[in-house]
């Protein structure tokens, strides 16, 4: 019965789909110093690899197309770092002066608040003391967020160094490292082989190029309304709510929390600025619904979100940010992966089955 059970297509694949996890597993922790540069650099090839094959087909050899791609690549991204990097670190330095006034204007309006509700109830509250301990541990993550702000601007050179070099060796030698790997199967697993690498692909350079154009555009979006709403730092303050967008369902609440912090702790109180500060958030969140999404992602990634909400709590909790942004594409690679071993075990076994049962019905 054991051996009936191992035998099952769902047993096989499942213990097959277990190695190949724990396989990922494995180079994820070998490479995990390298982890972030060669993540981006392969959202940068998905997004560039189209541009290199056009090229390519113009009749310049792959390593011409790789370069003159990178060149583009690195011109783009001199030119962002000549104009942004100045106004993202003055904006940061401004944000971290500006922090203890904030919070003292925030600590000071709660606590009348708190007196007004006491005293409308009929309590003797001392405001203060119930309201310190929650600022000064609020106090303390807005310093450490800004802390690692600046640590991220830091490491950047040598991210700046790292993805290029990676993006380039991927642009010109990515099909021929795939062709080898592929064909490298055996027999009886060369057609599942692409065809799995084929859908996954597929889903995730859609998915990849879908939510990089979708996060600039929302941090275009919302830096704008930052700065038509007169709120302090609104490149910074977009650039953070376009990341964030990177992570669905929670990152948009995120991206609520330091515009409202910031607006709160204006002095004197507005609370004009407060609400447009929650409707820049809101009505990019209508355009990015409503026109970017449809238009740009459509269905590159078909999961339900619960498991969306539940993989992105998961992965946040073990890897952090970097694994929030990673977790759908990893579930939906993941997904796509199973069924598809699935599906073949299905069929190998339905043929097995099939030459089995031949014989005697010939006899």
């Amino acid at each position: 019965m054991l051996s009936g059970l191992l035998n099952h297509p769902l047993a096989r694949t499942s213990l097959l789909f277990g190695l190949i996890l724990l396989i990922m597993s494995l180079l994820a922790y070998l490479l995990a110093p390298l982890l972030i540069p060669i993540i981006i650099s392969f959202a940068l090839y998905a997004l560039l690899e189209p541009l290199s094959s056009m090229i390519e087909r113009q009749g310049l050899s792959r390593n011409m197309a790789s370069i003159s791609v990178l060149a583009l690549m690195l011109l783009l991204a001199m030119l962002a770092v000549y104009l942004l990097l100045p106004q993202l670190s003055t904006q940061l330095e401004g944000l971290h002066d500006q922090l203890p006034v904030v919070w003292q204007s925030l600590m000071g309006f709660t606590q009348n608040a708190t007196e007004v509700i006491a005293r409308s109830i009929g309590l003797n509250l001392d405001a203060e003391k119930l309201t310190a301990p929650f600022f000064n541990q609020a106090n303390d993550w807005g310093k450490t967020a800004l802390i690692e702000g600046s640590n991220m601007l830091i490491s950047l050179s040598v991210v700046l160094v790292l993805v290029p070099i990676f993006t380039f060796f991927l642009i010109r030698d990515y099909r021929s490292m795939r062709n080898h790997l592929l064909d490298s199967l055996p027999n009886s697993s060369f057609e599942l082989g692409w065809l799995i690498y084929h859908r996954v692909a597929h889903q995730l350079q859609e998915y990849i190029r879908g939510i990089m154009i979708q996060s600039g555009i929302m941090t275009i979006n919302t830096s704008i309304g930052f700065y038509i709403i007169g709120l302090d730092s609104p490149i910074l303050l977009g650039l953070v709510a376009g990341v964030l967008n990177l992570i669905p369902y929670v990152g948009p609440l995120l991206a609520m929390v330091l515009p409202i912090i910031l607006a709160l702790g204006h002095a004197p109180l507005d609370p004009w600025l407060v609400g447009a500060a929650i409707s820049v958030i809101l009505i990019a969140q209508v355009i990015d619904n409503a026109l970017v999404i449809p238009s740009v992602i459509a269905h590159a990634v078909d999961l339900h979100p619960m498991i969306v909400i539940v993989g992105i709590i998961i992965f946040g909790n073990l890897f952090g940010f970097v694994g929030m942004v990673v977790a759908i594409p990893f579930i939906s690679t993941c997904n796509i992966i199973f069924r598809a071993l699935l599906q073949g075990m299905k069929t190998r076994e339905a043929h097995r089955i099939n030459s089995t049962q031949t014989p005697l019905g010939n006899s």
